[in-house]
């Protein structure tokens, strides 16, 4: 069954319906809702890097594309400089395990400027506002002691 709660899935089925009649459309709309193809709009947070927060039927997605492409733009720019030298890193790394093989990566992270977002207070609230209601999370209300 879709999940009529999801704005798309319930256009997509009105949509449908005045083709296809209602049940066909559901059952259309279901299965696409479960390949993941109704994706519902994400929320945008705002940082130097934005975060994108969308809803999934088992969870919740995080986007950070920019993030990654600024590290992997980083990492091309280094290759462009020292081929070589960053092929046999990288090919170091790969071979590498364990503890060793953190140590590396954490060293490329950093040199290419960190893995390491920074939210300003109000985008960090609403960030966890939107996780808490992507996931359908509740956070019981605290009790005050009597003094």
């Amino acid at each position: 069954m879709a999940d009529l709660s999801n704005p798309v899935a319930r256009r997509a089925t009105l949509l449908l319906a005045k083709t296809y009649g209602a049940p066909l459309s559901r059952n259309i709309v279901a299965f696409l809702d479960g390949e993941g193809l109704l994706a519902r709009a994400a929320d945008r947070i705002n940082a130097a890097f934005p975060v994108w927060v969308r809803r999934r039927p088992v969870g919740v997605e995080l986007d950070v594309t920019p993030l990654v492409s600024a590290l992997m733009l980083s990492l091309a720019a280094e290759a462009s400089g020292d081929p070589e030298g960053v092929g046999q890193e990288l090919a170091d790394l790969y071979e590498a395990s364990g503890p060793e093989r953190d140590e590396l990566v954490q060293k490329l992270l950093d040199r290419l400027g960190g893995a390491n977002m920074r939210l300003a207070s109000v985008d960090a609230q609403k960030l966890a506002e939107r996780l808490l209601v992507a996931s359908d999370g509740h956070v019981p209300p605290q009790r005050r002691e009597a003094a």
